[in-house]
Parts: C-alpha cells; structure tokens; sequence
C-alpha cells in the first residue's frame, strides 16, 4: 500500500483541477511528520493533507478538516505559516517518474516559496523551500520533517540552509520506450521460472510491484505469470502503452480492494483487475484521494494512538541502522579490486622479471609484447628500483589485494546478512499489535547493538509475549506462528520436533511457523492453511499470492552471524498461498 508514479500522477491531476489558484488561510500539524493546509479555491475550502510518516507517507485532499495534533508548534509549521499561509497554490507538477510533488506557491509580500513531498516509503520527506539568493533555478531548504547528514560527502545532504538536491534518479529506463525488441532482450537475460512483473519493476524506472503486476495480467490473464510462459511479446507492449497513456491523459479509475471481512487493502489510482481474481473485491472511487483518504483511515482508526510515537521511534532507529549499515557496504564495495586488476599485479611482477634483461637502468616504463591480455600493454616502473625490486613491489601489491578483497568479500556477506535482520526487525515491527511487540523490536536493536538502553531513571523495556500465535486445522493439528525474530528463534529450535513442519514466506522477511504433525502426514487442506498464515505474517502480507516453504525442521538451522530468527534451509518444496490472518 504505497503511492507508486500513477497515484502521485492523479494526486497531482486532482489538485491542478480542484484547488489550483487557491489562497492557503490556515496550516495545521496533524502530528510530528503530518501537516494539513485549508486551501479556499473555486467558492470551497479544500484540505489538503501531506504526511512524511516513513510507513504511511502520502499527500491527498482530506473529506473533513483534519484536527491539530501536537501541543507546541515545529519549526516547519511556523515557517510554513510565515511563508505559505496567505498565499495562492500556483503550480503543481510531478517529476518525470518520480514518487514526488512540488507545489510552488506566491506570497504576495513575501514571494516564491515550493513545499516539496517525497513519498518514497523510508525515505519520505516534505521539504519547505525557498530560492537561493545567489544562483537562479536554485532552492534552498528552510526546513523540512527528516534530517540527514550523511558521513559520506558525495550522498545527498538534506538539511535547513542547503541548496535542494532531488533524491538520486532511479536506474532502468521509461516505460514509454518499450518495444518488442527491448522486451525480448529483457526475457532472454531473466531466469526462465522467475516472475514477469519483477523482470519489469527491475528494469524500468516508476513501475511498482502492483502496477507491474496489473500489466502482466491485462496482457496474459495471470499476475503470476512467469517469463518461460511468455509466448507473445505484443500483448504485454501494449499493456505497458496502456498504463503510460494513463498519465498522458489522465485517464484514472480509482478503487480500492477489499477483503472478505471488509477491509480495506490496498489502493490504486488503476483498476486492480489481478485482485479480483485472488478472491478480493475491488470498490471504485470518485477520485483518487477519496480511495487513499478511505484506505488510511481505516488503518489510522483500527490503530491505537497511543502507540504511533513508541512506533515510529523503533522505525527511525531501523532507518538510522539501516543506512549505518548500507553506507558501510558502499565504503567496502569501493575499496574491492575486481579479479582482473588483482591478476594485473601479479602478470606486470612477471613481464618485469621475464624482461629483466632489456630494462635499461631507471626506465619508467615497461612495452609488453604484443598480445599480452593488459589494459595499456605497458607496465609503470619505479626508475629509482632495480627490475627485481619493482617485481617484489607488483608482487607484493598483489598480495595485498588478493588479501583485502577476500576480506571483503567477507564484510559484505556479514553488511547484508546485517541488513536482511535489520528488515525482519521492521516486519517485526510492522506486525506487532501492542506495545510489548513495539518493545520487543526495541529490545532486539539494542541487544543486537544498533541502539541504546533507555537511560531515563525507572525506565525499562516491556517484555515481549512468551507464546507465538496458537491456531487448530480442521483436523485438529496446532499451527505456531512466531511473533517477532526473537519467538522465531524459540519456536523453531526450542520449542518444534525434528520431524514438525516448518513454513515461512519465500523471499521475504516475516514469522516462522511450525505444524505440529509428530511425524504424522498432514493433508494439503492443513499444509494450505499453515502457508496462508506464513504468507500474512510476513512483508508480503498484501501480495495476491506468495511463495512459502515447506520442510520438516530438522532441515532448517541457524544462519552464521547469530542473529535470532536468521535461518538457512537445506532443502524445501514451495506452495503458492493467498494471505489469511487466520485459518479459513
């Protein structure tokens, strides 16, 4: 459920229609990473809404007036009362591709000013900004809800004071430059059994999983289709065309999906024809903030406030962890020779002791014959050491080389070991219920070092719930659900047998969960159930369908590295299974 390149198209559409050329008269702060604007266009009060929450980050027009949640005002609010508050909302627009808009606004004393929303999930952000003084077609920050200031001085810095930069632009190519051609060659270089939508979402900028798999449904009739099953390239072309066409002509079909208990989903600003057939309903809407509007606040009134601060504490601590970790893989990446040059070293100590004979004293430079595989064909020496000097020199960088790049190779394999934990303890996060699930998630950053034991006096973390979640199959046999990393851990090599089931969602970080068969054969009825609930307790919880392991338990041990809950199977069959947060 994320604001994908359609949805930001048609939020920027519904605003150009509705509110464009409207006076802002009041700006309110729904909470710590939310404000509302009261925008009076066309003999109405409009309120648009725009939130950097990193697990709900949005912008859209609210159906009611949305109430102040904070006691005191942020920087950010005073400013944007200072700067935007009277003015006229003067032009929307949408970067190319991009989960971005800008709208730029016209005070009459006080001039340009643009609030800029980047809902880019963890890396969402809304941005006050006004132009640089010094340079044209630049703008400076004046404040904004994220702070980062990367140790790392080429990464984007986004800080008050500093001239914006936009966030990187994403690698693969536009949609609108599909042909059968570069399709083909996409299928050619992709495995045979791996789906069609995540060839598409890897190589092309703006497509999302949902639209992507939309695309591959109107063209072949199932989401799931995998690139071996492609046998006509034209349909699935002109499938993309479609979903470009959107844009240019604002043609939009807003709806959300809805489960058989009533609950809303997901939303698009497309029709979701690959849910409908998964089993869900799919309710149009009138306009596409009515369909996100309905959505979230289903979600906001199903949650319990009083946890969305503990809440989004934990998550910036993920967030910081994370990028901790990611920075340092840049670093060791950068310093990774490739084999070739590693061979270099060794080839060049060679050629210089094989040519000892001709090398005059202090030459500079050593010509290889011709066909020797180097980059130059020449070989730098050391004017003021002797030929075998300079050998021992390439010989021993070679060494050196060889050493590191083995080393780190190791580092990276324990940074992404690292960073597969850290976004288990997310999911931790995302599916805990209560405030012992939020401190469990706590607990585990600092036992795992990525955070600090609260020091307030008195203060101290809750403990986590001792038991996983208990359900019965029709045929009496009890399914385990892990709550958390650390219950994952319990559950499957404390509490399971050998010879009990063990299931988890392919791919994707989430709860381990164990039938409890005592050896026993378990119906497919049984295993189907145990594999739904894997599939909902995990990150995939909103996919159609998802792949899940099966395989006995004793099959199953712990990942080096020591982290609760990281497992490595030594062998599984897979199940495809619809998400269900119980048993049917």
């Amino acid at each position: 459920m994320t604001f994908d390149t359609w949805t930001v198209a048609a939020v920027a559409d519904e605003l150009t229609k509705s509110i464009l050329g409207g006076r802002v008269q009041q700006v309110v702060q729904v909470d710590q990473t939310t404000v509302a604007l009261e925008v009076y266009a066309n003999r109405v009060r409009h309120h648009l809404l725009a939130s950097a929450d990193r697990q709900a980050p949005r912008l859209h027009l609210a159906s009611a007036k949305p109430r102040r949640g904070v006691d005191s005002p942020s920087p950010l609010l005073q400013l944007l009362r200072k700067f935007v508050r009277g003015s006229a909302l003067v032009a929307v627009s949408q970067p190319r591709w991009e989960r971005m808009l800008i709208l730029k606004f016209q005070h009459p004393q006080l001039g340009a000013s643009e609030l800029v929303a980047e809902l880019i999930g963890r890396w969402a952000n809304l941005l006050l900004l006004r132009p640089a003084k010094k340079a044209e077609n630049e703008w400076r920050i004046l404040e904004c809800v994220h702070r980062y200031r990367p140790k790392n001085v080429d990464a984007r810095t986004v800080l008050p004071g500093k001239i914006y930069q936009p966030p990187p632009p994403q690698s693969g190519w536009p949609p609108e430059t599909l042909s059968e051609y570069r399709l083909r060659s996409l299928l050619s270089e992709t495995e045979t059994e791996r789906k069609v939508w995540q060839a598409l979402v890897e190589a092309m900028v703006g497509v999302s999983p949902a639209s992507a798999r939309e695309m591959v449904f109107r063209a072949t009739g199932d989401a799931q289709t995998r690139v071996a099953q492609i046998k006509k390239l034209q349909p699935l072309v002109h499938s993309v065309e479609e979903f470009v066409s959107m844009i240019e002509e604002d043609n939009w079909q807003p709806c959300t999906v809805v489960d058989e208990v009533g609950r809303r989903k997901s939303f698009a600003a497309y029709w979701l024809g690959h849910r409908q057939t998964a089993g869900f309903t799919v309710q149009g809407h009138d306009t596409i903030s009515n369909a996100v509007e309905s959505t979230f606040g289903q979600k906001t009134a199903m949650a319990d406030d009083s946890y969305g601060q503990a809440r989004r504490h934990v998550d910036e601590l993920i967030d910081k962890a994370t990028r901790k970790v990611q920075k340092r893989q840049e670093a060791i990446q950068r310093e990774v020779r490739s084999k070739e040059e590693i061979e270099a070293f060794r080839v060049s100590g060679e050629w210089i002791l094989a040519l000892a004979t001709q090398i005059a004293p202090r030459q500079q430079e050593l010509d290889l014959p011709d066909g020797v595989d180097l980059a130059t064909g020449k070989v730098a020496m050391d004017p003021g050491l002797t030929p075998a000097e300079n050998a021992a020199t390439y010989f021993k960088r070679y060494r050196k080389a060889k050493r590191a790049t083995e080393a780190a190779q190791d580092r990276l394999m324990e940074g992404e070991a690292e960073l597969a934990y850290l976004e288990q303890l997310s999911t931790d996060l995302i599916l805990a219920t209560d405030r012992n699930g939020i401190d469990a998630v706590h607990g585990a950053l600092i036992e795992a070092g990525y955070a600090r034991h609260p020091t307030t006096p008195g203060a101290r973390l809750a403990q986590p719930p001792d038991q996983p979640r208990r359900f019965t199959s029709h045929e009496g046999y009890v399914i385990l659900v892990g709550r958390n990393s650390r219950q994952n851990e319990k559950l499957t090599f404390t509490m399971a047998d050998p010879t009990d089931l063990w299931l988890h969602a392919r791919g994707w970080p989430g709860s381990h969960v164990i039938i409890r068969s005592g050896d026993r054969p378990v119906s497919d009825e049984t295993l189907q159930a145990a594999a739904s609930l894997a599939a909902y307790y995990s990150r995939a919880r909103d996919e159609t369908s998802v792949d899940v392991i099966v395989t006995p338990k004793r099959r199953v041990r712990r990942a080096p590295g020591k982290r609760p809950g990281m497992v490595l199977v030594d062998e599984e069959k897979v199940v495809r299974a619809r998400p269900r947060p119980d048993m049917p």
